[in-house]
């Protein structure tokens, strides 16, 4: 999907500049492009950070086994 028109940048090259380690819309920005025109982006750059990092940082959860399971 596209969010910055205004420079074609889609979601997939924000994602990456935020695995990268962008944190902010400026430094996206700086990163990519996007933003820096018209900011009519900046919502949904705010969101796709947001929901980048959460992701990063679920994925390096460690899970244990039976949390939350009923016991038997």
């Amino acid at each position: 999907m596209i969010v910055c028109h205004c420079r074609a940048v889609n979601h997939r090259e924000i994602e990456a500049v935020v695995a990268d380690g962008a944190r902010s819309i400026p430094e996206v920005t700086r990163a990519c492009g996007a933003g820096g025109d018209c900011g009519g982006c900046h919502p949904t750059i705010a969101d796709l950070v947001v929901e980048s990092v959460e992701a990063v940082a679920e994925a390096l959860t460690p899970r244990r086994a039976g949390v939350g399971a009923a016991a038997a």
